[in-house]
C-alpha cells in the first residue's frame, strides 16, 4: 500500500511539473478569430455560460507561485464538493501531503475545511518511504482574482496558487 502511495505521489507530482512546464495560450472568450474567409470574422462564444461562474474554475492543477515547491490537484464531486490534494516538497527527500474535502461558498469565495488529512512522506537514500502519523489540519482557499490564496492550521507559510491546467 505504501509502495502504491509513494508511486501515485511520484506520479502526480511528476504530471505536476511537466503541466507547469507547459506553456499555453487559451483564447479569451471575446478574442477575435478570423474565419476561413478574410472578411468573415467571428466571436468565439463560451460553449456553457456557467462554465465562467467562480466555483467551476477551481477544479483543475495549480501551483505556488511563491515557493515553487507546491502543487495542488482540486476536483468537483458529483455532491457539488471539492477533493483537494495539495503536495509540498519540502526537499527531495521529504514531501508534505494534505487531503482536503470542503464545499466552496460562492458568495464569499472562499472553501473551508476542518478535517483535512496531513502526512509528512520521507525518503531514504534508497527510494524507502517512511509515512507520519497521519493529522487533522483546518484552513481555507479564498479566490483572489484568478489566484487562489491558501491559509492552513499545519503550514505557516501562505500559499498563493496559480492555475497551470484544467
Amino acid at each position: 500500500m505504501k509502495k502504491t502511495l509513494a508511486m501515485i505521489i511520484a506520479l502526480m507530482m511528476s504530471v505536476s511539473v511537466l503541466t507547469a512546464c507547459r506553456h499555453t495560450q487559451e483564447n479569451d472568450v471575446n478574442t477575435l478569430k478570423q474565419a476561413e474567409s478574410p472578411t468573415d470574422i467571428v466571436a468565439e462564444q463560451p460553449e456553457d455560460p456557467e462554465e465562467n461562474s467562480k466555483e467551476t474554475e477551481l477544479a483543475g492543477s495549480w501551483q505556488d507561485e511563491v515557493s515553487r515547491r507546491a502543487s495542488m490537484e482540486i476536483s468537483q464531486n458529483q455532491d457539488g464538493s471539492y477533493k483537494i490534494v495539495v503536495l509540498w516538497g519540502s526537499s527531495a527527500f521529504e514531501t508534505s501531503t494534505w487531503e482536503i474535502s470542503g464545499s466552496f461558498d460562492a458568495e464569499t469565495g472562499v472553501l473551508s475545511y476542518n478535517d483535512g488529512k496531513y502526512s509528512v512522506h520521507y525518503y531514504d537514500e534508497n527510494g524507502t518511504e517512511t509515512v507520519s502519523d497521519e493529522e487533522t489540519t483546518k484552513g481555507s482557499f479564498t479566490i483572489n482574482g484568478d489566484k487562489l490564496r491558501w491559509q492552513d492550521s499545519k503550514n505557516s507559510e501562505e500559499g498563493m496558487f496559480v492555475k497551470v491546467s484544467d
